[in-house]
């Protein structure tokens, strides 16, 4: 009942990617036909985000860590021509989520981005729909998968080239998984969930992070013998954000947050300490959290 609720039929006009062309049809593309080829039907430079036939723009480029571009220009060019935009990229949030939300509003359109933080957890929402006039004054969480699973697999006694080699087979890690590593990921992360769910004003060069490496994850290793175990935690305050390898014992929410789980426990001022986990996500998760967005704005749409 709920499915049939919720039931959409989305129109596909145009889909750019990065290195395998475009393609355009204002009365719809076949999305099958799309899936079961390796290249788009044209080529050259796509069109421009104002002439596009489309209500929504949903937006899933590649992270650039250290700018938040092109995906930051798409976006704000896309809430300029007047559409509703839905992005799983963390880059342009972190890096200019303030005025992407005054330009959204400014224009009547909606900017949702569940996806960019822990897949299709609903961090966003549960304080939009769920929490509605709460504060929160602490967020501790773990933000990235793939030092999580490292950390993880480390404390079994696996190697940490295996558990590496096996992270980037399964599509968690990246080919370089520098970002994931050196904590830009849970920086950009961190500095989104700041601003974004604790009104805070922090840029990502704020967040102090401590790399998990391999002498890390013999620490891991030597934890677990002792009963604990070291997660890659960010803890988000008005103390400063910081995100690092830290030890937690059974009591604590993260002990049992294994894997590529993620987890997030929120400290509010009127409904008390809460914790919410996504047990082992994969691509699908992320792409769910999107069509959640999506569902979002449909419903919302004046």
């Amino acid at each position: 009942m709920l499915r049939e609720r919720y039931r959409l039929q989305p129109v596909v006009t145009t889909v750019v990617t990065g290195s395998h062309g475009w393609a355009r049809d204002a009365k719809g593309l076949q999305l099958s036909v799309l899936l079961s080829t390796d290249r788009l039907a044209e080529d050259g430079a796509p069109p421009t985000i104002g002439s596009l036939a489309a209500d929504v723009l949903v937006e899933v480029t590649t992270l650039n860590p250290q700018t938040g571009e092109p995906a930051l220009s798409t976006i704000r060019a896309a809430l300029e021509a007047g559409t509703d935009v839905i992005t799983a990229n963390k880059g342009p949030i972190a890096y200019g989520f303030r005025d992407l939300e005054a330009l959204a509003q400014a224009k009547g359109r909606r900017l949702r981005f569940e996806s960019a933080v822990a897949d299709n957890l609903p961090l966003f929402n549960l304080m939009r729909y769920g929490l509605p006039t709460a504060r929160v004054g602490l967020v501790r969480g773990i933000l990235n998968s793939t030092t999580n699973y490292l950390l993880s697999q480390a404390a079994r006694g696996i190697s940490w080239r295996e558990a590496l080699a096996e992270a980037q087979r399964l599509g968690i890690a990246e080919r370089d998984p520098s970002n994931d590593l050196e904590g830009w990921d849970a920086a950009l992360k961190a500095t989104i969930v700041a601003n974004v769910l604790m009104g805070l004003d922090i840029k990502v060069s704020d967040v102090v992070r401590e790399p998990v490496t391999e002498q890390v994850a013999a620490r891991a290793r030597e934890a677990a013998s002792r009963g604990v175990r070291i997660r890659p935690l960010a803890a988000i305050g008005p103390f400063g954000t910081r995100w690092a390898p830290v030890e937690v014992g059974p009591d604590d929410p993260f002990y049992a947050v294994d894997g590529f789980s993620m987890a997030v426990e929120l400290d509010t001022d009127v409904a008390g300490r809460l914790a919410i986990a996504l047990h082992q996500p994969h691509v699908e998760q992320t792409a769910f959290g999107l069509l959640a967005d999506l569902v979002d704005v449909e419903t919302h749409r004046s």
